[in-house]
């Protein structure tokens, strides 16, 4: 445990001068007593941020209250800690995602939280009407404080598309209509002569952000998440720079920002016990790649990808996509990674599968205190 004389309780008011954030001790999920981390020990690297990837599980017999009760939980610790986003997902009908109304879910979160930036990945915009989406977004934004990250997508599960009655070869169209429209709205151009009566907190409007496509991310000057092995990552993340750099004079740029940020994702699974934590992780893997396939089993269709390798967790560990055993083997994970791209934003996801509110907790607490420094000190 980390103890400092300058702190402040998570739900208090942070200061600027307070070298650490308090956060709780968790036992199932009740807070038992306290844990202090170092801020600095999080920020003092600046080539590289964290924060939390978030696909919010249902997990058996656990009702809504409790699960967002929980998650909430989660964030406000990683804001405790320093950590820099949140990010949530948008899926429907089915276990894989109990949050499919982002906005709304993220408009909760900033009730709980302060500083910790608090983002979508992704809103799938063919699903939307574009102005509903818009003010919505604006309202998020202003609810936020001026936190909100914004991610947009096609969608990646065309039973999801059926579901919503639209048609999946459609998406991509789909996709470049409601954006346009979107962004028109933030920029607060007029629809139909009728004029925007607010503007987003953020100008010109959040920061944008895109998943896996690192080439159309990279010609957008939109900030990109990327996945799968450790030298996938690698091969894009220099793509999305390098494009990036390419398209700095392209009017199609989306974001202000010179350089945009390339981040890369795992699930996590800390454990003192190197042992341990694989085999849990193996188990809860399986659980995932259960949900992940909820539509394509129900309607017999082949996946469209396969991110989870069929639920084979040894297979997931020994291509890098499940970062699982003691601090020292998630640093290397992420060290493979982070010391050898451009990236500057590693995502973890804590609360997968299986696993439960406590493991998760506990996980997250070793990643904060026993893994984050061994990857500043790669890097350094």
């Amino acid at each position: 445990m980390i103890e400092t004389k300058s702190a402040v309780e998570v739900g208090g008011s942070p200061t600027a001068s307070a070298p650490a954030r308090r956060a709780a001790r968790w036992v199932g999920s009740c807070a038992v007593g306290p844990l202090t981390y170092d801020v600095a020990m999080v920020e003092k690297a600046p080539a590289i941020r964290f924060g939390l990837y978030d696909l919010v599980e249902a997990r058996p017999g656990i009702g809504l209250d409790r699960l967002y009760r929980e998650r909430f939980e989660l964030i406000a610790a990683a804001e405790a800690a320093g950590l820099w986003g949140y990010h949530t997902t948008e899926h429907h009908l089915t276990p894989l995602d109990a949050t499919p109304s982002p906005s709304l879910f993220l408009a909760a979160a900033a009730q709980h939280t302060s500083t910790i930036r608090l983002g979508s990945l992704v809103h799938v915009l063919p699903l939307y009407e574009p102005i509903r989406l818009a003010e919505e977004l604006l309202m998020l934004d202003a609810l936020t404080g001026g936190r909100l990250e914004i991610g947009f997508g096609k969608g990646v599960s065309s039973p999801e598309q059926r579901l919503l009655g639209r048609d999946p070869d459609a998406r991509d169209a789909n996709m470049g209509d409601v954006l346009e429209q979107v962004l028109s709205i933030l920029r607060g151009e007029p629809v139909d002569g009728a004029p925007i009566p607010f503007r987003p907190v953020q100008t010109p409007y959040p920061p944008l952000w895109y998943a896996g496509n690192a080439d159309y991310a990279g010609r957008h000057n939109l900030h990109v998440v990327l996945g799968g092995s450790a030298d996938r990552i690698i091969e894009n993340a220099h793509l999305h720079k390098q494009t990036a750099a390419a398209h700095a004079d392209d009017p199609s740029r989306l974001n202000p920002d010179p350089v945009p940020t390339t981040a890369f994702s795992r699930h996590v699974l800390v454990d003192i016990d190197r042992d341990r934590a694989r085999r849990r992780a193996i188990e809860a893997w399986k659980v995932y790649d259960h949900n992940i396939t909820t539509h394509f089993r129900r309607l017999g269709e082949p996946r469209q990808s396969n991110p989870t390798l069929d639920g084979d967790g040894e297979r997931a560990i020994e291509q890098g996509l499940l970062a699982a055993g003691d601090p020292d083997d998630v640093a290397a994970n992420l060290l493979e990674v982070a010391a050898h791209s451009p990236v500057d934003y590693s995502l973890a996801s804590f609360c997968w599968g299986s696993l439960d509110h406590a493991e998760a907790m506990a996980s997250f607490e070793l990643f904060v205190t026993q893994v984050i420094p061994r990857v500043q000190a790669g890097l350094a």
